[in-house]
């Protein structure tokens, strides 16, 4: 029934979470900074940040489960970068939760929910890096491959590799 690897469709929750974190962070300062929301509205905060870190380990969890089959169509160090940079992220997400979670401890600290807004905004940056490592494996790379049946391989022309024919140095 469902014949896609689970890596690439649940990788997508982390981002979507990630992105919407600071932002999220951001107005409910606001709000609450200026009266509008009761303090109390910061746990969707922290409540986001553990669905982010659990969408992340998830994802992690489920890449290495592609890991072997990957690394026979692509060369090692190009997928253990990307692996390096995805094991980042449920740290990261963890640490944004501890100091969510500081935020509600101390409900009268707008400073420090501001702080982990401006630090859920950073936290963007390896999260690209990670969504972009993953996206040249598959769109550079050609880890998609590796899911397609035997017979079907040999029918999928191999991905541009770096000094091979078509290979646009401007575009990496």
């Amino acid at each position: 029934m469902f014949d896609l690897p689970l890596h690439p469709v649940v990788v997508h929750f982390p981002i979507v979470f990630g992105i919407i974190l600071p932002f999220a962070a951001f107005v409910l300062w606001w709000g609450i900074r200026k009266g509008t929301f009761a303090q109390n509205v910061w746990v969707f905060v922290p409540d986001l940040a553990l669905v982010y870190g659990l969408s992340a380990a998830a994802a992690v969890y489920l890449g290495g489960e592609d890991e072997e089959k990957v690394e026979k169509i692509v060369e090692k160090k190009v997928v253990e970068a990307h692996e390096e940079a995805g094991e980042v992220i449920p740290w990261l997400a963890g640490g944004l939760l501890l100091v969510s979670i500081a935020g509600l401890v101390r409900k009268d600290s707008h400073r420090l929910r501001l702080a982990f807004a401006v630090l859920s905004l950073a936290a963007i940056i390896p999260l690209a890096n990670t969504g972009h490592t993953g996206g040249q494996l598959v769109y550079k790379y050609g880890a998609a491959k590796a899911h397609l049946p035997a017979n079907l391989q040999a029918t999928v022309p191999s991905a541009v590799v770096p000094g091979g024919e078509g290979h646009d140095k401007d575009h990496d």
